[in-house]
């Protein structure tokens, strides 16, 4: 699995380091490294178990070494464990850290054109406004709004059709979520005929050399400005939105080169 290629060069990025802080939320999720570094996950809810005194990690998780947890990203029970994982392994990245990006999702949007047809993995409100309506066909997927409808007045198109549909597409842009529910090797088997397959999101763990050979031909992802841990981490506790956490954070894209 790609997660597994993620932790294999993130391990140096962990070692020494162990969880300080952690935040979990009705949307989002994060942690706090020794290091004072901070980083966010979308909270995926909808498939998590019900019951009481479930998710005791969180508490149990804090001063634990920071590379026992981000094997949760691969070994973790549910979507929060493993969110948690990836959380834990963006916070330790020094790479996001390191480079500056010197293009932006914009450099791959203004490669589409009226002619391809667009799958998205992953209801993306900012994609419909900017994409849909200009190009030949725009077609959304969202396990989420499948399994509980939507309040945004989304139209996607259901899961199961994936298989159907992907093959069809010239761009597809997946969202970094399926990186914890394990659904994005899958997903890239689908993809067949597609010139461009972005990764994007605040979940992706951002470390490009994984993603080759993997399909993916560009990664987008959020670092979070760690003097902003306090406002954030309340900010979370009262279930602020995509909106908020963006104001937050520094964004990076990276091309793949195989």
């Amino acid at each position: 699995m790609l997660i597994e290629k993620v932790f294999d060069i993130a391990k140096n990025d962990l070692e020494g380091l162990y969880i300080k802080d952690v935040i979990i939320g009705i949307s989002f999720a994060g942690v706090q490294l020794s290091n004072d570094n901070v980083a966010f996950i979308y909270l995926m809810r909808e498939k998590l178990p019900s019951g009481c005194s479930i998710f005791s990690y969180g508490e149990e998780m804090i001063g634990m070494e920071a590379i026992d947890c981000a094997k949760w990203a691969i070994t973790g029970a549910e979507d929060l464990q493993r969110g948690l994982g990836c959380a834990v392994i963006n916070a330790a990245n020094k790479y996001i850290r390191s480079n500056k990006s010197t293009e932006d999702m914009d450099t791959l949007y203004e490669k589409i054109t009226s002619d391809d047809t667009v799958g998205v993995i992953g209801h993306m409100p900012p994609l419909v406004k900017n994409l849909a309506s200009r190009v030949k066909r725009y077609i959304s997927f969202d396990r989420a709004i499948d399994i509980q409808g939507s309040v945004e007045g989304a139209s996607v198109y259901p899961v199961s059709m994936q298989a159907n549909l992907l093959p069809q597409c010239d761009v597809v842009i997946i969202t970094g979520t399926t990186m914890i529910n394990h659904t994005t090797d899958e997903i890239l088997k689908m993809c067949t005929n597609a010139r461009e397959i972005a990764l994007v999101g605040f979940s992706v763990p951002f470390y490009p050399d994984a993603y080759k050979g993997s399909g993916i031909t560009a990664i987008s992802g959020i670092e979070f400005k760690n003097d902003c841990k306090e406002e954030l981490f309340k900010k979370i506790s009262r279930g602020c939105g995509r909106l908020t956490m963006h104001e937050y954070g520094n964004g990076h894209f990276c091309r793949i080169v195989d």
